[in-house]
């Protein structure tokens, strides 16, 4: 592929977006636009990496150190480049950017965008899986923000980050306590989706979990709910999830 000059802002983002694999031939163009003083030259340069990470992270590999920076940036649109970037990273070689772990829990207790707090919440995901030790800080961040957060962000925490908790779950007391309250809460997807989130621990650690009494309450509504419901599958998680809770409660 023939590269134009590139001249215009966000020209650069539009060139990566179509064509991912042009990168390495416009990296004299990216690299000046990381070094500009201007904000909107740098924001450019940030998609363009961000969009290349989404399609394939290996493109990006040696940009790791600028990922990183972005995540001390001002800018919103930066550090959402330097969390997917991390994010994608991760998810090819989770331990070479495990010591980015504290940053990334820095920016989660600082941020109040819902794209942030998920791109973040991904990237300590796929570190935890290797690693839970190195998220081990983000226990209290992540619990506090849980109850508040969006749906999408409430469904990485319950539906990913789990998967991180149920590794060593005596790392993450606060997390599993927040999933216990989310079952207290509204929708009601959200709250299979904690209920879901404590059966898998308990499937890991039943000594990790709260009391549950007035969690199994909460379940047996949906469960109620459910069962009224005409569709054969109706509900098949959450009683799942419920068996796994009660047999813990009597074992």
């Amino acid at each position: 592929m023939a590269i134009k000059d590139i001249s215009a802002v966000d020209e650069l983002e539009r060139i990566v977006r179509d064509d991912p694999t042009v990168l390495p031939e416009v990296n004299e163009q990216l690299d000046s636009r990381l070094a500009s003083d201007e904000l909107s030259e740098r924001m450019d340069a940030g998609r363009a990496l961000r969009a290349a990470a989404n399609e394939d992270p290996e493109l990006v590999a040696p940009y790791e150190e600028t990922f990183v920076s972005f995540l001390s940036e001002e800018s919103g649109s930066l550090r959402l480049s330097g969390a997917v970037g991390i994010a994608e990273l991760a998810s090819i070689e989770p331990k070479r950017v495990s010591g980015v772990a504290p940053q990334l829990v820095d920016v989660l207790e600082e941020t109040v965008a819902p794209a942030i707090e998920e791109a973040v919440i991904r990237s300590l995901t796929r570190i935890g899986m290797a690693d839970p030790e190195a998220v081990a800080d983000a226990d209290p961040v992540v619990a506090e923000r849980l109850p508040d957060a969006t749906l999408p962000t409430q469904t990485v925490i319950t539906r990913s980050f789990v998967g991180v908790v149920r590794e060593e779950p005596h790392l993450f007391d606060e997390t599993i306590a927040a999933y216990a309250t989310l079952i207290q809460s509204d929708p009601e997807r959200t709250v299979r989706f904690a209920a879901e989130a404590l059966a898998d621990v308990a499937s890991a650690d039943p000594t990790a979990l709260p009391p549950l009494e007035s969690v199994l309450d909460r379940i047996e509504e949906l469960e109620a709910h459910v069962d009224a419901d005409p569709r054969p599958d109706a509900g098949t998680e959450i009683k799942a999830a419920a068996r796994t809770l009660r047999s813990v409660k009597t074992a």
